[in-house]
C-alpha cells in the first residue's frame, strides 16, 4: 500500500493505492478558500468511485463526451437533470452539486415569504374583492363548472 499526495485544480487530493488499483481519493480543502470547480470536483467523486467516463455513461445515460467537457470546464452549468443523476452514480450531495454549478436551490424559507396562491392568483387578492366582485366571481365559477359537465 502506498499514499501519494498531488493537486487536481487547486485541491489537493489524497489517493490510496492498493497493488496497483485506487482505493479511493477524499477532497481536502482547497487552497487559498476557494471552492473546487464543478468539473475538479466530479472528476475526483468519479476517480475515487473507481469509474470510467463510459460507464458513468452507461449508468446515467449522459453521454461521455458531455461528462468530459464538464469535467474539462468547458461545460459550466449542466442541468440539475443531469447533476442530479450523477450525484446518484457517485453517491455525493446533490445540493452541493446544484450549489457548484450556481444553480438556486429552493428552500422551505424562500417560499414561506410568498403569498399563497389559487390557480396563480394571490389569495390576498380575492379577500379584497367587494361583495359585488365576489358574487360575479361566484356566478362565472359555477358557469365554468357548469360547462365542464356538458
Amino acid at each position: 500500500m502506498s499514499i501519494s499526495r498531488s493537486s487536481i485544480g487547486g485541491a489537493r487530493t489524497i489517493s490510496i493505492v492498493v497493488i496497483g488499483l485506487v482505493a479511493g481519493a477524499v477532497l481536502l480543502s482547497p487552497r487559498n478558500g476557494e471552492q473546487d470547480s464543478l468539473g475538479d470536483y466530479l472528476r475526483a467523486s468519479r476517480k475515487a468511485t473507481g469509474l470510467t467516463l463510459r460507464a458513468v455513461e452507461a449508468m446515467t445515460g449522459v453521454t461521455n463526451g458531455y461528462l468530459s467537457q464538464i469535467e474539462g470546464r468547458s461545460a459550466k452549468q449542466p442541468s440539475p437533470n443531469v447533476l442530479y443523476k450523477l450525484a446518484g452514480a457517485y453517491g455525493i450531495d446533490y445540493s452541493d452539486l446544484l450549489v457548484r454549478a450556481g444553480h438556486r436551490i429552493p428552500s422551505a424559507e424562500s417560499s414561506a415569504g410568498r403569498p399563497a396562491t389559487l390557480a396563480g392568483i394571490p389569495l390576498r387578492a380575492l379577500e379584497e374583492l367587494t361583495e359585488q366582485e365576489a358574487a360575479e366571481l361566484r356566478n362565472y365559477l359555477a358557469y365554468i363548472r357548469q360547462k365542464r359537465v356538458s
